[in-house]
């Protein structure tokens, strides 16, 4: 069977060859563990659980190596602790069981490989000194950072220019930068921040970047060149642009063969989201609706396509669902 997956760098469709037929890499950006998942975040899980699966039915179910991460370092992680009171990895042990939880009552498969970023803190540091090292990065005042414009072809992913990069639409203005759009590897620890979010490093005590840890992870468990990444369409930039600027920049090669990233789930017309309090958790939808119906309506549209969350669209997926069991039993 030949398999066309659309690849966001390449912008087509692309017929897909793994390195190894033997042993085909998979890895996907797995969540930040500080509260409940929401209906949109279960669509990118589950819209590469039906490709894996694909994966497994091609090449067989053992040559596929599954990798999705949980992000247990991250400022929001650190907020929740310190409004709470609760140690982090109460936090971030509590809402992992739960995420898995969810998924797995929407038939996703348990990835094969479930790294945790706290664990790989020091492959973190090792690729951050292999940076400063090839000038790739420097250390100011706040923490190091990785140089835009030390990689020619930053922004090949996404398409954006430097010059497009304006401050304040997703890059941070810090006067600390050489330039606006440069990103943390590593953040100097500030006063009152939790002493379990901090770690000793070659350059002072901090925390990693969130961009650094999956590079780190992905090339620790799948190698430092593997064949897909998959995310949801809101981490092509600067998440996974930046992922690409460090892991070619580091080990000296390309980083992923194809990318691929799914549509949005939308609540009239704008993105589901906790900061825009417009979501609705996949706890709160299952305790409506049977789990083999919303995720049928997470992969009713095409997977990169927008998808409208309603109830109305939620009942439409249910009757399709019946329609098509009667069928089957006819």
């Amino acid at each position: 069977m030949t398999i066309r997956i659309y690849d966001t760098a390449a912008r087509k469709k692309r017929v897909f060859h793994p390195q190894d037929p033997a042993r085909v890499t998979m890895y996907v950006c797995g969540p930040t563990v500080y509260n409940y998942a929401h209906i949109g975040n279960a669509r990118p899980p589950i819209v590469f659980d039906v490709l894996r699966r694909l994966l497994m039915r091609v090449y067989g179910e053992d040559a596929v190596i599954y990798a999705r991460n949980i992000t247990d370092i991250e400022d929001k992680i650190i907020k929740a602790s310190v409004e709470t009171g609760e140690p982090i990895e109460t936090i971030t042990k509590k809402f992992a069981q739960i995420y898995n939880a969810d998924t797995a009552a929407l038939n996703v498969l348990a990835p094969g490989i479930e790294p945790w970023a706290t664990d790989h803190v020091g492959e973190m540091i090792e690729m951050i000194e292999k940076l400063v090292r090839k000038r790739y990065a420097y250390v100011g005042k706040e923490g190091v950072w990785f140089s835009v414009n030390s990689m020619p072809d930053y922004g090949k992913l996404s398409g954006r220019k430097l010059e497009d990069n304006e401050a304040g639409a997703r890059v941070a203005v810090d006067e600390d930068k050489r330039d606006p759009a440069d990103f943390a590897l590593w953040k100097f620890a500030k006063e009152g921040e939790p002493e379990d979010a901090i770690w000793d490093s070659p350059w002072g005590r901090g925390r990693p970047g969130w961009h650094i840890e999956c590079s780190a992870m992905s090339t620790c468990c799948l190698g430092n060149t593997f064949d897909i990444h998959g995310g949801g369409p809101d981490l092509v930039f600067p998440h996974h642009e930046n992922e690409i600027a460090q892991s070619c920049c580091a080990n000296n090669g390309k980083y992923v063969n194809t990318w691929i990233h799914t549509g949005m789930v939308q609540v009239n017309k704008e993105k589901m989201s906790k900061s825009l309090n417009n979501f609705f958790t996949v706890r709160d939808v299952l305790k409506e609706y049977d789990a083999e119906s919303v995720r049928y309506f997470l992969i009713s549209g095409h997977y990169r396509s927008q998808l409208n969350y309603s109830q109305e669209n939620l009942e439409q997926a249910r009757s399709s669902l019946e329609r098509i069991y009667t069928a089957l039993r006819g």
